[in-house]
């Protein structure tokens, strides 16, 4: 009984991940959403379930540039962007939350994922023969930014 409670506790505290999942760079401007073209034909919820290979980079394909990069590896174009729908919020100097100066000025977001896989997928769950994504899965692009899920995208709890 024990070990099924554990299971059931994992299970919620590390959801699978479905399109529309809010993802982040840790050296990105912007909060973006995981995108599907193509379901697999799996669903939780009737929202489609998303794998391990859903990573392609594009605005037609599964993650978006994050706006402006901030990673002292990228040395590509300089960029300055007004838009301030959805951009990462910071703790000013006293903790408080505040939202970052426009224009804000960065480089050019082009994310590359060097193995074309997030890391810790759930083996034991596939997604069209492909490992199913979790909460706790973690992406890492050549210029060092650590792309990471804010939420399961499920809309529950």
């Amino acid at each position: 009984m024990l070990e099924s409670q554990a299971a059931v506790s994992l299970e919620e505290n590390n959801p699978y991940i479905v399109r529309g999942a809010h993802i982040l760079c840790s050296y990105g401007s912007h909060i973006r959403r995981l995108d599907m073209p193509v379901c697999h034909g799996a669903y939780i919820r009737a929202l489609p379930m998303m794998h391990e290979r859903d990573c392609r980079v594009g605005l037609s394909a599964n993650i978006p540039p994050f706006g402006a990069c901030f990673s002292p590896e990228n040395h590509g174009a300089e960029i300055m962007i007004h838009d301030s729908e959805d951009i990462v919020p910071y703790r000013d100097e006293n903790g408080n939350w505040a939202t970052p100066h426009m224009p804000i000025v960065g480089r050019l977001c082009a994310p590359v994922f060097g193995d074309g896989k997030w890391c810790n997928a759930h083996e034991s769950t596939l997604v069209d023969g492909v490992p199913a994504l979790r909460l706790d899965c973690t992406i890492t692009c050549i210029y060092r930014g650590t792309v990471f899920f804010i939420d399961d995208g499920q809309g529950v709890g």
